[in-house]
Formats: C-alpha cells, structure tokens, sequence
C-alpha cells in the first residue's frame, strides 16, 4: 500500500520531496503522528547500513528515556534515500530564505511550509500529517476513511507479520511495551497460512 501511496505524489518540488521522505519514515520506523513530528534533525544518524532515529518520549515511554530505532537501507520504499532527499532540498531552500531563524542545521525534522511552498522553522502538525495519509491513500485507490496518520506504523506491523517476522523483531521497531498487541497482527497475517482444515476441505 504504501508505494502504491507514494507513486501518487509526483514532482520535485519541497512539498512532494518532504511528503515522500515523511510517508517513508512514518512507516519505515512504525511511528505514531505525534512521533514523527516531534523528531528533531539531530534525531537522525546515517550509518552505511540505513538510518537510525533516537525516538524522545512517547505514549509507552513516560520516563522520557527515548528509544533508538533502526531503519534499513531498502531496496523498494528507499526510506533512506528519500530522507536525504529532503534534508538536502530543504538546506537548499534555507539558504536561498537567507533567514538564520529558518535555517536547516537544527531544529524539526519535518517541517511546515507556506501555502506557496516555502520552507518555515516550525514543525508539521500531527493533523497535517494524517490528512496527507489520507489524502495520499485516496489517490492511491484506498478508502481514506480507514487510513489515519496510525496507519502508517499499523502498516509496517502487518507488513512486517505478513512477512514472517518475529514479535520480538516487530517490537525492536514497534517498541511496544507488551506483545500481546503484536500478536494480534501476526494471528491475523496467519490465519490462513497452514489452516487446519487446507489438507481436508
């Protein structure tokens, strides 16, 4: 579904480089709204393997501790590509601005732009991010009713079940605190693989 959903935003202009990147990550790393736009520029690191996101304090995380999420390179999504996609045009837009308070060597990751598509310091809402979802899924041929900025990190669980992968390895990503809601996802993603009935009915 999701490439499906990127193929729908066209062009190279700041926008649709940021909402690729942003549709990538949010999935890539299973992120709640708040999460992805809470990440800072100094969240990210780029090890040759792909990406790593220092997640700050989220709903399971109320000490604030943070996590560290790992995002590899990818050959289909490139989550890693189009995240430096973003982060090159929009030092590029920063500096053409020549505004220090708009600069790009800090602050929000994803940031907010003007209705004419002009780079601003201020990060993006978590509602602009579900209404891109949406919208995105829309265009893709989805009902968009069933798509909300969550659906970006269900998405990856049932992916990620349908694929074969362990709860454990699913939680790496997912950090949630008890299992019991990833096993949901891979019962689901299994309840026609090896049926009980597949030899006899």
């Amino acid at each position: 579904a999701l490439g499906a959903m990127l193929a729908t935003i066209t062009g190279d202009d700041l926008r649709a480089i940021r909402d690729r990147a942003l549709l990538a990550i949010g999935m890539a790393a299973a992120l709640r709204r708040s999460e992805l736009v809470a990440l800072w520029i100094d969240d990210v690191e780029l090890p040759t393997e792909g990406l790593r996101l220092l997640i700050g304090r989220s709903k399971t995380d109320q000490s604030g501790e943070g996590a560290v999420v790992a995002i590899p390179e990818g050959r289909r999504i490139r989550p890693k590509a189009l995240l430096i996609a973003w982060t090159e045009a929009a030092m590029d837009a920063a500096r053409q601005l020549n505004n220090p308070l708009i600069s790009f060597n800090g602050g929000p990751l994803f940031r907010r732009l003007t209705r004419g598509g002009e780079l601003t310091a201020d990060p993006m809402s978590d509602r602009a991010v579900a209404r891109l979802v949406q919208r995105c899924a829309a265009a893709a041929g989805f009902d968009p009713v069933e798509f909300a900025g969550h659906s970006l990190r269900s998405g990856f669980l049932t992916e990620a079940a349908r694929q074969g992968a362990s709860i454990f390895k699913m939680r790496d990503v997912s950090r949630h605190k008890s299992v019991q809601v990833l096993s949901d996802y891979v019962r689901d993603a299994e309840l026609f693989r090896d049926h009980a009935g597949s030899r006899f009915l």
